[in-house]
């Protein structure tokens, strides 16, 4: 009886051991995925991270905004650039689906990628920012105000960590 009740003690083990190790990923790594960083947050986030790893100076941090700028840019068109892509192969493979359908499928299909889009609308390689909260900072706090005229900027908030791998410095 023992020898029956070994192996599925082991299989019970695996599976709940991937249960968990699949859950605990799920819960780290989805906000990587999901919440965008606002305008200029990026860069933001990608300067402070390079300030402290690299202990930059006052002067090295000026003369980085401008490459951070240009990369922000440069990683925002890029993803538009692939938005429309993807836009364009669906557009073409609903239209060649269409072609073998009967009215009523037609029909139905139509309705599918309008369903598609409502899905994707506003989706954040195109068009306004989707924030999943809700709110327009996806649940961060709203930027402090710049400082009063003729006087320095307001320091910035402290940012919290950089969420996975900051890109490569050469990209």
């Amino acid at each position: 009886m023992k020898a029956l009740l070994k192996p599925w003690l082991v299989l019970a083990a695996i599976f709940i051991a991937g249960a968990l190790s699949g859950g605990a990923l799920t819960m780290v790594l989805s906000p990587h995925f999901t919440n965008r960083p606002d305008e200029g947050q990026m860069r933001e986030r990608w300067k402070i991270h390079l300030t402290r790893e690299l202990s930059l100076t006052a002067d090295q941090q000026a003369k980085l905004d401008p490459i951070l700028s240009a990369a922000e840019a440069s990683l925002q068109k890029a993803h538009r650039d692939e938005f429309e892509s993807v836009k364009d192969i669906f557009k073409d493979t609903d239209a060649k689906i269409a072609e073998i359908l009967t009215p009523e499928q037609k029909t139905k299909l139509q309705k599918m990628i309008e369903d598609r889009e409502k899905m994707f609308s506003g989706h954040h390689w195109g068009g306004p920012p989707h924030h999943h909260d809700g709110g327009p900072n996806g649940g961060n706090p709203p930027p402090p105000p710049p400082g009063p005229s003729g006087s320095a900027p307001a320091p910035p908030a402290p940012a919290p960590p950089p969420q996975g791998n900051p890109p490569p410095s050469g990209a």
